[in-house]
């Protein structure tokens, strides 16, 4: 139990380093890209699920190492076999969307509990900064500024 607890603590700082730097990257970068402020927000956003991916492709691997080189556990239900599988496995933790046709046993468990809190922070994260970097870039619309009255709809 403590390899796993180890492993799942080593997951949770280098997806939190990587997705800082990142986002401090996109700080950085992003304001000086020669573009509209509409396709820097997209630029923006698919940076940030790349960034999502890759840190959904850590756990994946450490499910393989976990599973396959440290035997802490198994995935049953629907059988893992592939990078795909592991990377669909892991998605479905990371996005808090659950557990269905493949599921944890042994000490994995603790592990698949880690990256659904890991990606419930990290997505809001992404979130929050896209919220802000939306407030910065995006054309306020103000529909009771004028004269003319609110558009019927």
């Amino acid at each position: 139990m403590p390899l796993i607890i180890l492993l799942a603590l080593l997951l949770v700082v280098l997806t939190f380093w990587f997705h800082f730097k990142v986002l401090l990257w996109l700080s950085n970068y992003a304001p000086g890209l020669a573009i509209s402020d509409q396709n820097r927000v997209l630029s923006i956003i698919l940076v940030l699920f790349f960034a999502h991916m890759i840190e959904i492709g850590f756990y994946a691997i450490m499910f393989a190492c976990s599973i396959n080189i440290f035997e802490l556990g198994t995935l049953e239900g629907i059988k893992v076999n592939d990078p795909m599988e592991y990377l669909y496995f892991s998605s479905v933790l990371f996005t808090s969307l659950g557990i269905g046709d493949t599921y944890p046993m042994g000490h994995i468990r603790f592990l698949t509990g880690v990256e659904a809190l890991n990606g419930l922070l990290l997505i809001a994260w992404s979130a929050s900064f896209t919220f802000l970097v939306m407030g910065d870039l995006w054309p306020q619309i103000k529909c009771c500024d004028t004269d003319e009255p609110p558009p019927e709809g």
